[in-house]
């Protein structure tokens, strides 16, 4: 065996070692038939105030969040800092 021949060897087997089982790693891939399948609706006479109420508490809850990323990214002693050494 060359050392070209020896080389491109431990080259193709550190790839196909890459590509072992991880136990895991990955998500598990899904049938066609599967994904392409309509979704799952509620049944005809839901009542829309249960599905009108969750959709409410999931905005108040984006909303909540959205308020408290409004928040000042400087801490208050770091900006004070900064606004004695401008001035």
């Amino acid at each position: 065996m060359t050392r070209l021949a020896q080389i491109a060897l431990c080259a193709a087997l550190s790839l196909l070692s890459a590509c072992a089982d991880r136990g895991g790693d990955y998500p598990s891939l899904l049938p066609m038939d599967q994904l392409l399948a309509e979704p799952e609706l509620p049944p005809d006479g839901a009542d829309p105030t249960v599905a009108t109420s969750a959709t409410q508490a999931r905005a108040d809850a984006l909303r909540a969040r959205a308020d408290a990323l409004r928040r000042p990214v400087i801490e208050p002693e770091t900006q004070s800092r900064m606004q004695r050494s401008d001035g």
